[in-house]
């Protein structure tokens, strides 16, 4: 009940983010970029996609992957959705740089597939079926 309670209001304070901090529409959907916000006098892109994993350890390793390429200023994976939310410096990094750090521990991300060494690394509990 208090993770439900704690995710209804992450949810929210996010949603009201989304309305407080200027954005304006990226031209670039080929990367699912939804917006643009300035934050420190740079400009920042969110990203989502898809990333496979099981649970909490495939969390913490896809967001501590994707946070460990620079530019990126934050990364959230949801477990239940299965999607990555990034907000990053597009004149650092790219959404392909960072599904590729990922798809290095072994998750697939996006249209990244980790390699078959990588995902056999991962725990056993960790190891979503793959096609």
């Amino acid at each position: 009940m208090k993770t439900t309670i704690l995710k209804v209001g992450f949810i929210a304070m996010l949603m009201a983010g989304m309305f407080i901090m200027p954005t304006k529409a990226s031209a670039n959907n080929a990367n699912n970029m939804n917006n643009i916000e300035l934050r420190q006098g740079k400009k920042m892109v969110h990203a989502m996609f898809p990333v496979k994993g099981l649970c909490d350890q495939c969390k913490s390793r896809i967001e501590n992957a994707a946070k460990g390429v620079k530019g990126v200023e934050s990364a959230m994976w949801d477990q239940k959705t299965k999607v990555l939310h990034l907000q990053y410096d597009p004149t650092l990094t790219s959404p392909l740089k960072v599904q590729q750090a990922i798809a290095k521990v072994g998750h697939d991300a996006g249209n990244v597939k980790a390699t078959t060494a990588a995902y056999k690394s991962l725990p056993k509990c960790c190891q979503y079926p793959r096609k």
